[in-house]
């Protein structure tokens, strides 16, 4: 089951590389820890594209003291942090004023916080999920194994492709969309014409999804012809 996530803790060992030779007349100052974090967690986020959720970056221990030139501070990173992860150890640089006054390292663990689906009973595979049948709760995805799914129960159809149990986050992997329209089944082809409408009946030669494309074959003559999908026997054709 799904365990109510603890308040982020963040362990992070700050080895300085060294910092750049200062002027002897730079006025300095520290960068304590609830700065370095939240250089640490905009950068994260600007990497990492999170646009929706909670990342949080805290220290479980005294970082080490800081010393640079007073002014406007920046941080990029030496070696990039592309995949989420809840452990790394990245290099970066302080920049102040456009310049940089010292190169750092740090292991960490990061904590992402959002929303995500939860089935609400134990499911079976091939089982439809919908919003009655999930819930949303809000919890650390870094600690997941896999991807959360993101999908709309109310506006996708979809099916489980494993059991589920109760309380469990629905995955990626956990979820296959179900076709509208099944490989070989006929359905009725629509034909726009200006103000014109023509119905005619077609056999669907893949499977089709809601908005998606598929190939059919008319029923009237031997011809292959593309069309969206508008519902589980509707099909307007693409010219």
């Amino acid at each position: 089951g799904v365990q109510t996530c603890a308040l982020p803790i963040l362990a992070l060992r700050c080895c300085m590389a060294g910092d750049l030779a200062l002027p002897a007349t730079a006025e300095l100052r520290t960068v304590d820890a609830p700065e370095l974090s939240g250089l640490i967690e905009q950068e994260l986020r600007r990497e990492w594209k999170v646009q929706e959720g909670q990342l949080t970056v805290s220290f479980d221990r005294a970082a080490p003291e800081i010393r640079i030139p007073a002014g406007e501070t920046t941080l990029r990173w030496v070696t990039r942090q592309p995949q989420p992860m809840r452990r790394l150890f990245p290099q970066f640089e302080l920049v102040v004023q456009g310049r940089v006054v010292g190169r750092y390292a740090c292991q960490v663990q990061v904590e992402w916080l959002k929303e995500v689906w939860v089935a609400e009973a134990s499911m079976l595979a091939q089982s439809p999920i919908g919003s009655d049948t999930l819930k949303r709760q809000r919890m650390d995805v870094l600690s997941l194994q896999g991807l959360p799914w993101s999908g709309d129960p109310q506006s996708e159809e979809c099916n489980l492709t494993v059991p589920v149990p109760a309380g469990q986050v629905i995955l990626e992997r956990h979820v296959r969309r179900r076709p509208l329209i099944q490989k070989g089944e006929t359905v009725s082809a629509r034909l726009q014409e200006g103000p014109l409408s023509v119905e005619f009946q077609a056999v669907a030669l893949e499977d089709g999804y809601r908005g998606g494309g598929l190939r059919m074959r008319s029923l009237l003559k031997p011809v292959e012809m593309r069309g969206k999908v508008l519902n589980e026997t509707t099909v307007v054709v693409v010219r």
